[in-house]
C-alpha cells in the first residue's frame, strides 16, 4: 500500500491519499473552504428541551444550535459533574458527533472520546474495546489485558485501535498518559468557563493526518515535505519514505481518479456497470451487466459481476464518504449461496472502513440494505453543489415542450415585427427546423444556440 502526502503550495495544507495496486482507496483533502469540527469538544449552553423529540438544543460558540439527544446523556456524565438534573441555561460538556448537513445543525453527544493513534480515551465509560479489524486472537487477548490495566489505573473506558496490534505496550501506556493529561486539562477549562467556547479540537496538523493514514499495510510513503520524514519514523519504522519536488497528487493523477469516482455511472473492469443515485434520505445503487457476456450461465454471470461490484461499491462509499441508508440492487441471483458470497465479500470489505457500517441483509425484493455512519461532509458536498438549472433533479424539460411554449409566445408578436432573434440551448440544434419556424412565425427568423438554460429561451424582435 502506498501513502501520498501532498503539501499544497498556496495554503500549506497537507492532503493525503492511499493507493493500493494504483487504485485510490482513501483520501483526505483538508478543509480549505470550511473548517471541520467533527470530534471537537465544546462548552455549550442548553437553550431549550424538546420533549417530543427527547432532545435538547445546545448553543455553541458560533451561535449555532446543536442537537443533543437525551439518550446521549449517560448517568456517568451526570455523576462526574454532580448533576442531578439538566436544566435550560445550564452549561454542558459536549463533543461534535456529526457535522451540520444542509439546514440541519450539528449533532452532539456527552459520550466524549479523545483519539490517539493507538488508543481512544472514553472518560464517561467503563468498558474496554478492541478494534474489530484486529483478527488475531493472540493479539486481542494481549491488548485486552493491557486495556484492563489502563482502565484500573485511570478509571476510564478505552478503545484500543488497529495500529496497536504491532507495537509494544510501552507506546500504548505513554499515549494513554498523554490523552488522560489532555482530558484533565479539558475538564479544568470547562469548570472555569461560563460562556460557550471551544475546549479541544482534533488537530488538522501533519502529525494528525499521518497518524490516521499511516496504516500497518503501508510499505512506502511519497511526500513533497522533508519534515514529514521524522513524523513517519515515529509512527512507522518499516515504511520507506521518498521525498520528491512538485505536486505529489498531480504526479499520481489523484484529481483524475477523484473525478472518476464522482461520476453517476461507473464501468467495472469486467464491463458491468454501477449507477449511483443520491436521494434526500438514502443512496440507491444499481448494478447491471451492461455489455458483459463472458459466460453463458446467468447465475455465474450475476455472481461474477455482483462480487466485483460489491468490492467497488465499498471502496466508493469510503472514498466519497457516503453516509446514511444505502440500498444496493444487485443483479438478480436465485441461488442463496450466491447471495451469501456477496454478503461475505461486503462484510470483508467494510473492515477497511474507518466508519461504522451496519449490514442488514437482503430484503424480499433482493435489495441489500446497509447503513454507514458519517461524521463529516461527503466528497460530493465538498466538490459539487446543486445544479442551478435542474435544481438537483438531474433532468430538464423535454425539448418538444420548450418548443411548444416558444411557438405560443411568438404568436403574440408585436405589430409590425419583421424579424425575431431566438437564443436557445445548443441541445436544440437537433430539434429545430429553421424553415419550418419561418413559415409558422411568418417573419425572418435568426436562431443563436448560445442560451445556457435548456428549460428556457430568449426572444427579441426587430420592427
Amino acid at each position: 500500500m502506498l501513502l501520498l502526502l501532498n503539501k499544497t503550495s498556496e495554503s500549506k495544507e497537507t492532503r493525503a491519499a492511499l493507493l493500493e495496486n494504483d487504485k485510490l482507496i482513501e483520501v483526505y483533502l483538508g478543509e480549505e473552504e470550511e473548517e471541520s469540527i467533527a470530534g471537537s469538544i465544546y462548552l455549550g449552553k442548553i437553550e431549550k428541551f424538546i420533549p417530543a423529540l427527547e432532545a435538547a438544543f445546545v448553543k455553541l460558540p458560533n451561535g449555532e444550535n446543536a442537537f443533543l439527544r437525551m439518550r446521549d446523556i449517560k448517568q456517568d456524565y451526570l455523576d462526574s459533574f454532580s448533576i442531578k438534573k439538566l436544566q435550560e441555561g445550564q452549561k454542558v460538556l459536549v463533543q461534535i458527533k456529526k457535522e451540520s448537513v444542509g439546514t440541519k445543525g450539528p449533532q452532539i453527544t456527552t459520550n466524549i472520546g479523545i483519539a490517539g493513534r493507538y488508543v481512544v480515551l472514553l472518560p464517561f465509560s467503563k468498558s474496554v474495546g478492541i478494534s474489530r479489524k484486529i483478527l488475531s486472537e493472540e493479539d486481542r487477548e494481549r491488548l485486552k489485558k493491557i486495556g484492563r490495566l489502563l482502565k484500573e489505573k485511570y478509571s476510564t473506558g478505552l478503545i484500543i485501535r488497529t495500529a496497536a496490534a504491532e507495537i509494544s505496550e510501552e507506546f500504548i501506556y505513554n499515549e494513554m498518559e498523554n490523552l488522560y493529561g489532555k482530558w484533565k486539562e479539558i475538564v479544568n477549562n470547562f469548570k472555569k468557563a461560563r460562556k460557550p467556547k471551544l475546549l479541544y479540537k482534533e488537530s488538522d496538523s501533519d502529525e494528525f493526518i499521518i497518524r490516521e493514514f499511516l496504516r500497518p499495510e503501508v510499505t512506502e510513503v511519497v511526500t513533497n515535505d522533508e519534515n514529514h520524514r521524522e513524523i513517519i519514523r515515529r509512527f512507522h519504522q518499516k515504511a520507506t519514505v521518498k521525498v520528491i519536488s512538485g505536486d505529489v497528487f498531480e504526479n499520481f493523477e489523484i484529481d483524475e481518479k477523484l473525478r472518476e469516482v464522482l461520476k453517476r455511472k461507473m464501468t467495472l473492469p469486467s464491463g458491468g456497470e454501477i449507477v449511483i443515485d443520491k436521494a434526500e434520505a438514502m443512496t440507491v445503487i444499481d448494478v447491471n451487466s451492461s455489455h458483459y457476456i463472458a459466460t453463458e450461465s446467468h447465475e455465474q454471470l450475476s455472481e461474477e459481476i455482483n462480487l466485483e461490484a460489491a468490492r467497488e461499491i465499498c471502496r466508493i462509499l469510503r472514498l466519497r464518504n457516503i453516509g446514511g441508508i444505502v440500498i444496493i440492487d444487485f443483479i438478480d441471483m436465485k441461488d442463496e449461496k450466491s447471495k451469501e458470497q456477496i454478503l461475505k465479500t461486503v462484510k470483508s470489505e467494510i473492515l477497511r472502513d474507518r466508519n461504522r457500517v451496519e449490514i442488514y441483509g437482503f430484503t424480499h425484493l433482493g435489495l441489500l440494505e446497509m447503513a454507514r455512519k458519517r461524521t463529516s461532509k461527503s466528497l460530493d458536498e465538498k466538490f459539487t453543489y446543486v445544479c442551478p438549472t435542474c435544481e438537483g433533479k438531474g433532468r430538464v424539460l423535454n425539448p418538444k415542450i420548450v418548443l411548444e411554449r416558444l411557438k405560443k409566445e411568438v404568436e403574440k408578436k408585436p405589430n409590425g415585427a419583421k424579424e425575431v432573434i431566438i437564443k436557445m440551448h445548443p441541445e436544440f440544434k437537433n430539434f429545430v427546423e429553421k424553415e419550418e419556424l419561418k413559415k409558422f412565425f411568418k417573419v425572418e427568423v435568426h436562431i443563436h444556440y448560445t442560451h445556457v438554460d435548456p428549460n428556457t429561451y430568449e426572444i427579441s424582435w426587430k420592427i
